[in-house]
């Protein structure tokens, strides 16, 4: 199953360090089309479902940044018994990984805007898509660098 992370401290060194592998330890929140969800809305399509799951985690990602700094999201595949549901704490796609796990990345995710200009705006926020090999320019740009 397809998730999506919020950068924590640990995924930094790895994608500074140019890995492409991340643990991903048993407790963290994670966004992702869970059953309950795709039931919850019938017929809609599964990539606009993980576009949805995508900007809870990218909001997520917003709310934890500084006004002045970007956010970032990992997306990752994990196993479906790894993950539990986290409605109460993560909304419609929240879910929490039940067991460690370690992943190869599938994307990294860079909002073009501030977590501030974000706020402003009232629409979805804008990624920028890096490729997994990518992670040290997923940061510079992170950083303002890029």
């Amino acid at each position: 199953m397809r998730i999506f992370l919020p950068l924590t401290a640990e995924d930094r060194s790895v994608l500074s360090a140019a890995g492409t592998r991340i643990e991903i330890a048993a407790g963290r929140p994670a966004w992702a089309v869970t059953a309950p969800a795709r039931a919850d809305r019938p017929g809609e399509d599964e990539e606009d479902l993980e576009y949805d799951a995508l900007q809870d985690a990218v909001h997520v990602a917003l709310s934890e940044a500084g006004p002045t700094s970007r956010g970032l999201v990992l997306a990752l595949d994990v196993p479906d018994r790894a993950l539990g549901l986290a409605e109460e704490t993560g909304g419609a796609y929240g879910a929490v990984l039940l067991d460690t796990v370690t992943s190869s990345l599938a994307a990294v995710h860079v909002t073009e805007l501030t977590a501030q200009a974000a706020a402003e705006d009232d629409t979805d926020p804008a990624l920028l898509w890096f490729d997994p090999s990518e992670g040290r320019e997923a940061i510079a740009y992170l950083d303002g660098n890029g």
